[in-house]
């Protein structure tokens, strides 16, 4: 097939193909799971005091790094800011509309995978630039996540327009880069001190977007060969070799005969390997057939 085939060259590809005929359980079920967690934050605020599911599910660096609570580098991707809608609608939105494009190039396991290692790499990726700067934040929201999902559609679809703002249409490889520029440019101005945007989460998640590409990784394989190696030497450890139990001579009694005759001349010294080993197997035909 030549490169000029391929539908993420074609100026004609529609990027909701990916909707209509991929596979997007994963992304709905994602979703689905997304607004469970931000009902559970509404339901459990309280005056003064915030949100018994957002303390617990938010990152930030003393819980992570003092308290060893590490589920917080995925559980904070589920979470979103209470008092602005729009923050879980913007993320949602764009997860069901780019993560379609790639569902089907993967699969839904491995999509699932690649969400929530996107997620943590993002997460970690912010947790230590605020540490390094000496802020410590709760963060939370998708956004991470969902921008390592438009970088890696950006990646395969380059030239595939969406539309900015549902009016300007623009290529996927140009919104990449503007979305790199507006959270780089925080980050070396030294405004991102004073947003409300984990700008670090954003070009965390970029980051492994590219390196996903670029590397061509496959969590799931990864995983698999990981667990099958791991099932294998398991079951060495409890795996137990027994000597296959010697054929019984031809003769048993004849032979006894000879080797008792030969211990009486010789001496038991004398006897060969062979002859101590039909002198077992005659004393364990005596004990089995004895009542």
């Amino acid at each position: 097939m030549g490169i000029e085939n391929r539908e993420y060259l074609r100026e004609d590809y529609e990027p909701n193909q990916g909707s209509r005929f991929g596979n997007t359980g994963i992304i709905t079920r994602i979703i689905v799971a997304t607004a469970i967690v931000f009902l559970l934050q509404v339901l459990t605020s309280r005056p003064g005091a915030g949100s018994a599911v957002t303390n617990w599910l938010e990152l930030n660096g003393p819980d992570l790094y003092q308290r060893g609570q590490i589920w917080r580098l995925v559980t904070y991707a589920f979470c979103h800011d209470r008092q602005w809608i729009f923050h879980i609608l913007f993320n949602m939105m764009a997860l069901h509309t780019i993560g379609g494009m790639i569902v089907r190039l993967m699969g839904d396991r491995e999509f699932l995978w690649f969400y929530l290692a996107g997620a943590f790499f993002a997460g970690l990726c912010s947790v230590v630039f605020y540490s390094l700067i000496g802020i410590s934040p709760s963060i939370v929201g998708a956004s991470g996540a969902v921008y390592a999902v438009f970088c890696l559609a950006a990646m395969h679809y380059p030239r595939v327009k969406l539309l900015l703002f549902g009016v300007f249409p623009i290529e996927m490889r140009w919104l990449l880069a503007g979305f790199v520029a507006m959270d780089l440019f925080p980050i070396l101005t030294g405004r991102s001190t004073v947003t409300q945007v984990a700008h670090s989460a954003h070009l965390g998640g970029l980051l492994f977007g590219f390196l996903y590409f670029r590397w061509d990784m496959r969590l799931t394989r990864w995983w698999d060969n990981f667990a099958g190696r791991f099932a294998r030497k398991r079951r060495s450890r409890n795996l137990k070799i027994f000597a296959p139990a010697t054929p019984p001579e031809s003769g048993l009694d004849e032979q006894v005969d000879r080797i008792l005759e030969k211990i009486h001349r010789e001496g038991e010294a004398s006897l060969t390997a062979r002859e101590r080993n039909i002198l077992t197997q005659a004393s364990r035909q005596l004990r089995k057939n004895r009542p």
